[in-house]
């Protein structure tokens, strides 16, 4: 598919559609790295945004462990490890859950997932880690059934991570976010976003649900990522169109309509960033990674692009 028609299906029309002019005098694009998941390849790559996705310019790239797609890649800061790599791979049967050290690409720790993994987060100060997954077995978005998975940590480095109790039940788990400002692992899935306060003691540690933070207004929560330029919001991407939703209010508030947007981030200049699937496409997204407020789309040749990510550690 070639980049006029994939933006052809992807922007029926610039009001529901995400891609913005630049201006005529615009100022030079911002500089960020980007992280990538390429879903043929299986390989997460790094890239300058500015740059041609091509070998040559790529600054960092991982295949990790456990057979299947990279769903989630994420840098964080660590107080034992450094900056860290967390990551998820698989497939509708089951899934693996890793974390890398940045610098050496060393594997610190792996874990199985029962079922499809498709988010991983670490809550900073108590290193817990939570893996979201939708149910295990073929259906899609129409799968019944997932779950929270919950990690420990019994010393100060990643490596000693273990299960925390049993999996929670979550329909359709797909995004985690942890909140510094709150102190809240969000997480989306289904028709829910919702936040959970991490309870620890020093031989456990549990999920606790903040009710007053829970929308049931989504259809198959997808992504859920920071407003970097805005962090009293949250970004919300399910089937049909991105969302805000103010942290304070819980007022969700409709970005674009445009449907089967896999990831979409705001950088703190205000550029956008997106990937999404095309109708009668590859369910997990194109060869493209989008930004708006440029209006540039980059291409990765061969790659099926499932999500997008700002390489930094700030969480919002």
């Amino acid at each position: 598919m070639d980049r006029r028609s994939l933006l052809k299906g992807a922007l029926a029309v610039p009001a529901a559609g995400l891609l913005t002019a630049a201006p005529a005098h615009a100022a030079a694009p911002p500089a960020f790295d980007v992280l990538i998941g390429d879903v043929n390849s299986g390989k997460i790559f790094l890239f300058d945004r500015n740059k041609p996705f091509t070998d040559r310019n790529i600054k960092w790239q991982l295949n990790p462990v456990g057979s299947g797609h990279p769903m989630e890649h994420r840098f964080r800061d660590t107080n034992g490890d450094g900056q860290i790599l967390l990551a998820v791979t698989g497939t509708p049967d089951s899934g693996t859950a890793s974390i890398y050290r940045r610098r050496d690409k060393k594997l610190l720790w792996s874990a199985n997932v029962p079922n499809y993994p498709h988010a991983i987060e670490r809550a900073r100060g108590t290193g817990v880690v939570v893996v979201a997954g939708r149910s295990k077995g073929p259906g899609g978005g129409a799968a019944k059934g997932g779950s929270l998975h919950v990690f420990r940590p019994t010393g100060r480095h990643s490596g000693s991570l273990v299960r925390a109790g049993s999996p929670i039940p979550f329909h359709q788990a797909h995004g985690l976010l942890w909140d510094p400002q709150l102190e809240r692992m969000w997480a989306a899935g289904g028709s829910v976003l919702t936040a959970y306060r991490i309870v620890t003691t020093a031989g456990s540690a549990r999920l606790v649900e903040d009710t007053a933070r829970r929308l049931t207004d989504f259809h198959r929560a997808h992504d859920l990522q920071p407003d970097h330029q805005r962090p009293g919001r949250l970004l919300v991407t399910d089937t049909n169109g991105v969302y805000a939703v103010d942290k304070s209010t819980m007022r969700r508030t409709t970005l674009h309509t445009r449907r089967l947007v896999k990831s979409y981030v705001r950088h703190v200049s205000g550029e956008q960033m997106w990937t999404g699937a095309v109708p009668d496409g590859n369910a997990f997204g194109t060869k493209y990674v989008h930004f708006n407020v440029s209006g540039v789309s980059r291409a990765r040749q061969g790659a099926v692009i499932y999500k997008a990510r700002i390489a930094t550690t700030a969480y919002l």
